[in-house]
C-alpha cells in the first residue's frame, strides 16, 4: 500500500508544526504549506524525511492554482488540513467598530481562513472527487458554536475584547465544512471540522485563570490532545463520518 499524503496549510505555525511532526511519525508524507519563508526555512533546516515545504499565499487564487499543479504532478493528496489562520488580537472596546477592523485587516484575516480554505478545497477537493476518496479537515474553534465571553478578555487585557473577525471566521468555517460535506459525500470524500477550545500557548497568568474558570475540566488543552482525533479523521476509521464539528474543549460548550 502506497504511503498517504497529508497537506497542511499554516504548517509552519504553532499548531501547524505539531500536526506536521505527528503525521510524519504516523508514516505520512507531509506537504507543509505556509506564506512565511523564514519559518519554512527553519523547518527545512531540520531535513526531516518525507517532509516537503512550499511557500504559498493561499488567499491568491492564481498562486493556489499554481501550487496545485505543481503538487498534483507528483502526488495525490489524501488528506487536506486547512489550518492556516491569523491570530486574532484583542482590541480596545471603546474603539468598537469605528477603528477596527479596517477593511484591509478584515480582508486579510477572513481571506486567510475562509477564502484560503475555499481555494484549497476547490483544487485539491475536486481532485479527490476524481479519485473517489479523500479527507478534508478544517481547523475551527469552540467559538464556532458559542460567542466569546468578553468579560474574560476585558478583565485580562484592561477592557479589551475579542475581535468580531474571529467569530465570523469560525462560524464561516463550520458553514464551509457542512456545505462541502454534503456536496462531496456521494463521491466518498469526507469533510469535517476539528474545533479545539483554548490551548495553552504563553497566555498571561490572569487570562489562564479566567479561561480555567469557564472550562469544566479546569484547564486548557494541550496541543497533543488534538492529534488523536486528527488521525482518526484522516484515516479509514472515520470512513462514515462527514459534516461533523468535533469539539475538543474540556466541556466549555456544554454549560
Amino acid at each position: 500500500m502506497s504511503q498517504k499524503i497529508c497537506l497542511i496549510t499554516g504548517g509552519a505555525g504553532f499548531l501547524g508544526k505539531k500536526y506536521c511532526e505527528f503525521f510524519l511519525k504516523n508514516n505520512f508524507k507531509v506537504l507543509c504549506i505556509d506564506s512565511d519563508k523564514k519559518k519554512l526555512s527553519k523547518i527545512n533546516s531540520l531535513k526531516l524525511k518525507n517532509l516537503f515545504t512550499y511557500v504559498c499565499d493561499i488567499t491568491d487564487h492564481s498562486k493556489v492554482k499554481k501550487l496545485f499543479k505543481k503538487i498534483n504532478s507528483e502526488y495525490f493528496v489524501d488528506v487536506l488540513i486547512n489550518n492556516a489562520a491569523i491570530d486574532a488580537i484583542p482590541f480596545k472596546k471603546k474603539e468598537k467598530f469605528e477603528k477596527f477592523p479596517s477593511s484591509q485587516m478584515w480582508d486579510i484575516e477572513i481571506g486567510v481562513s475562509l477564502k484560503g480554505s475555499f481555494f484549497m478545497i476547490k483544487f485539491f477537493g475536486e481532485e479527490m472527487i476524481k479519485k473517489k476518496r479523500g479527507s478534508i479537515i478544517n481547523i475551527g474553534s469552540d467559538l464556532s458554536v458559542i460567542a466569546p465571553n468578553q468579560n474574560i478578555y476585558k478583565s485580562s487585557y484592561k477592557n479589551y475584547i475579542k475581535p468580531v473577525t474571529y467569530s465570523v471566521i469560525k462560524h464561516g468555517m463550520l458553514g464551509l465544512t457542512k456545505y462541502f460535506a454534503s456536496l462531496y459525500a456521494k463521491d466518498n470524500v469526507r469533510v469535517n471540522m476539528l474545533s479545539p477550545g483554548p490551548i495553552k500557548n504563553n497566555q498571561s497568568k490572569k487570562l489562564l485563570g479566567e479561561l480555567r474558570n469557564v472550562i469544566p475540566m479546569g484547564r486548557l488543552a494541550k496541543p497533543d490532545e488534538l492529534l488523536g482525533l486528527l488521525l482518526f479523521l484522516a484515516n479509514d476509521s472515520s470512513s462514515y463520518v462527514t459534516g461533523q464539528n468535533i469539539l475538543v474543549d474540556g466541556g466549555r460548550t456544554v454549560i
